[in-house]
């Protein structure tokens, strides 16, 4: 069994998939015990056809997994996670605001404490503008007083966790809660998270899924917040 599997979701992101291939070559090279796998997550572009054509796909190198039609940020995710066959688990996105490579300096860094310790990593992010500072922290405020405890930068990438953590995750959200609803089901079940400082990189190209403008933060916030009421009823 291999150490980490990275798992990418691709949904609409042919004008990063190159460069993101890239990445996730050199990376290949500097550590062969890795997996990573690609979900086209129901792309309508060219994704999945520059992802078939590169020799990462054709050397067998990476684990593709092709979703027809998207029906959510947290199922594309979750499709990959229940994949992979790795000791400890991380996710990222593909339009390589995050580079790959920070997502395994962050399992390196942890990697005792995943393997034998109750822990989850997860990302907070450096470099944000003041906009989504506000929303981020808004929600994190939120979060932490319906659950008392403290949450913050629930949506920061990468999220790291251990093989044995997966069967928590059973009832996980098909949308884009799912970043939110594993560190709720962690501090549930006493894992302890810990912060991992990450800086964010301008989108080289195509547009945010989720909450990339006002009004799609708005929407998300809404979204989130019925999200947090409804898992707060379903813990109690």
């Amino acid at each position: 069994m291999k150490d980490l599997s990275i798992v990418i979701p691709c949904y609409n992101e042919q004008d990063n998939i190159i460069p993101l291939f890239e990445k996730l070559q050199s990376l290949i090279k500097l550590d062969n015990n890795l997996e990573i796998i690609i979900v086209d997550n129901g792309s309508t572009d060219g994704s999945l056809k520059i992802i078939k054509k590169h020799l990462l796909y054709k050397n067998n190198s990476i684990i593709l997994i092709i979703i027809n039609k998207n029906i959510g940020y947290g199922h594309g995710i979750m499709s990959g996670v229940y994949k992979s066959n790795t000791k400890c688990i991380a996710w990222c996105h593909a339009d390589l605001q995050l580079d790959p490579f920070e997502v395994y300096y962050a399992y390196k860094k942890y990697k005792y404490e995943l393997c034998n310790n109750k822990i989850i990593i997860k990302g907070r992010r450096k470099g944000r503008n003041i906009i989504d500072i506000f929303f981020t922290n808004g929600m994190s405020i939120v979060t932490s007083v319906l659950f008392k405890f403290n949450l913050s930068d629930i949506n920061a990438q990468p999220k790291i966790f251990s093989r044995e953590f997966i069967k928590y995750l059973d009832d996980y959200p098909k949308d884009f809660a799912l970043d939110l609803y594993l560190l709720i089901i962690a501090k549930n079940n006493k894992y302890k998270i810990v912060d991992y400082p990450i800086v964010i990189r301008k989108r080289l190209a195509g547009i945010a899924k989720g909450g990339g403008t006002l009004g799609g933060k708005l929407i998300l916030i809404v979204r989130t917040f019925k999200y947090l009421f409804a898992i707060k009823q379903r813990l109690k």
